[in-house]
């Protein structure tokens, strides 16, 4: 039996290591390729440009014949161009190209001189500068017999009106987010990484929506076990309607039943350019503004877009103050709880006094008076963020100053307590979004209840059980609290816990493995290059 696990293990690691090297010689091959010069038999060059795109979808060519014999081909991306324009300035002109340019030549010079309408003008010699302009939302206008291309500058995509993302806010930086269509927020994400290596792969989902999706990732970045593995996970939804990439999560998480996000979602263009860059993955569905980054950690649920638009010593000083309000947001309370019943001797005396006088009134144990004014606050904020934002607010505010006063007027609460809930539930409005804050409110309520039977006895067997989850847990293969677990000391500091300056930012190496994370956590080493979380 330990002899066929082995060998087992062995084939497996064979497999893993064989992916891996095709995928580095993919894109070497890639690399490659974009340096060639344009072939100048027409098909070949239609051909070669689209591989080098990874054959995408949304990659269109038009072929033409003019009236002299020679023929032309138009290639644009969709999404990144007019197409009112490319028909007037483009495809219209070709249609009344002169007899008597019958030579590749001289429908080139026709096409410079006279042809082509565009303001921007430029011939290129190569694959890759073919597919850096195709991303930036140019035309290129191939003719059969000449080894070089015309450029036409004719972008033309959608974007949203400058606006402030409700689910995302940010002080600085773009305000430019996703919408519900879907070519256009691949389009966004093009014009950030206009690069060959930028792969876009559709799929459907939904038995009966058949909605239309996207994969994103970077060839040469992306671990492509993870690629695969997301691919697979896919492919396997079975779902008669999808409609949000929040469906498409639970066949991407190894513990559905985890109260913690296993992924990223974000509806800013910026955000999956950078992912995409240190090899994540995204992916993207048709009717929703929110993508979904896979592998992600539990550092990353922790960041914000302002991070990165910081100073660093400010941006390192608010993400701690991020992590210490999660913590008390967890567990402050119960911490309070565990202490004011069975630990007294912990507390200074005129502290203890001030919290029994003020509990003298109360009628109902110490948890029931959390848990009151728990769910309280909790149904205050739920009900702001239903109403229109006109009085949401107003009347979370209200709300909580009323009612909070009238308890303590009636006996009802003590002030200490209403202090400590209004601060947890203020800490957990500290963090990025609103769905980062689910699981540390659930949590927080199975603490409180350990913290008043067994104290702070409690309180330790249920942070240990926390931790111990969250390290079981995996991302995409990856693992969720790195590169805290497995330790690694200068990827903790340099964008995890706090962010180091640009430049002492390193290059991300992909392809680490959990295994080999922990090998080389176990002899002292980082990876080379210093692999980001």
């Amino acid at each position: 039996m330990e002899g066929s696990n082995r060998l087992h293990r062995l084939s497996q690691e064979i497999h893993e290591r064989a992916a891996r090297l095709g995928a580095l010689l993919d894109a070497w091959a890639i690399d490659r390729a974009a340096g060639r010069p344009i072939p100048a038999r027409l098909p070949e060059a239609v051909h070669a440009l689209r591989a080098l795109l990874g054959f995408a979808n949304d990659v269109h060519a038009r072929r033409l014949g003019l009236p002299g014999g020679v023929h032309v081909a138009v290639m644009v991306i969709d999404g990144l161009v007019d197409d009112e324009l490319i028909h007037h300035f483009v495809l219209a002109p070709l249609t009344r190209a002169p007899k008597r340019a019958r030579t590749p030549e001289a429908v080139e010079q026709w096409l410079l001189n006279r042809g082509l309408q565009g303001t921007q003008l430029r011939p290129a010699g190569n694959l890759g500068d073919l597919a850096r302009e195709l991303h930036r939302g140019s035309a290129v206008v191939l003719v059969d017999g000449l080894p070089r291309a015309l450029i036409v500058d004719l972008s033309g995509f959608e974007h949203r009106l400058p606006e402030e993302l409700a689910s995302e806010v940010v002080t600085r930086g773009p305000r430019e987010g996703f919408t519900e269509v879907l070519r256009t927020n691949v389009a966004a994400v093009r014009r950030r990484l206009a690069d060959h290596r930028l792969r876009v792969e559709s799929f459907t989902a939904g038995r009966l929506s058949h909605s239309r999706g996207a994969l994103l990732y970077v060839l040469g970045r992306a671990d492509p076990l993870v690629v695969e593995r997301v691919r697979r996970c896919l492919s396997s939804v079975a779902l008669d309607v999808v409609v949000d990439t929040s469906q498409l999560v639970a066949y991407l998480s190894n513990r559905p039943w985890s109260p913690f996000l296993q992924y990223r979602s974000t509806e800013r263009p910026e955000v999956c350019a950078a992912a995409l860059a240190e090899g994540q993955v995204v992916v993207m569905l048709d009717g929703t503004p929110f993508a979904v980054i896979a592998p992600s950690t539990f550092w990353d649920l922790l960041h914000s877009p302002d991070d990165y638009y910081l100073r660093w010593p400010f941006a390192s000083a608010i993400r701690l103050l991020r992590l210490a309000a999660a913590l008390f947001s967890v567990g402050g309370l119960a911490l309070y709880v565990a202490v004011v019943n069975y630990h007294h001797e912990l507390v200074p005396t005129n502290l203890l006094v001030t919290i029994v006088t003020s509990r003298a009134a109360v009628p109902y144990p110490t948890l029931m008076e959390a848990l009151i004014l728990n769910l309280g606050f909790d149904l205050l904020r739920e009900a702001g963020a239903r109403m229109p934002r006109g009085i949401g607010g107003a009347l979370t505010v209200v709300g909580a100053l009323v009612v909070g006063d009238a308890m303590v007027r009636g006996g009802l609460a003590s002030a200490p307590m209403i202090v400590l809930v209004a601060v947890s539930a203020v800490a957990t409005l500290a963090l990025p979004t609103f769905a980062v804050t689910v699981p540390f409110r659930l949590l927080s309520y199975g603490l409180l209840v350990l913290g008043s039977t067994l104290g702070l006895f409690g309180v330790a067997v249920g942070a240990t059980v926390i931790a111990g989850h969250l390290a079981s847990l995996e991302s995409a293969g990856k693992p969720f609290l790195a590169p805290l677990a497995p330790w690694r000391g200068k990827a903790l500091l340099e964008d995890a816990i706090t962010r180091l300056p640009w430049s002492l930012h390193r290059l991300p190496v992909p392809f680490l493995s959990r295994q080999g994370a922990r090998d080389q956590a176990d002899r002292g080493q980082a990876p080379p290059g210093g692999a980001k979380a």
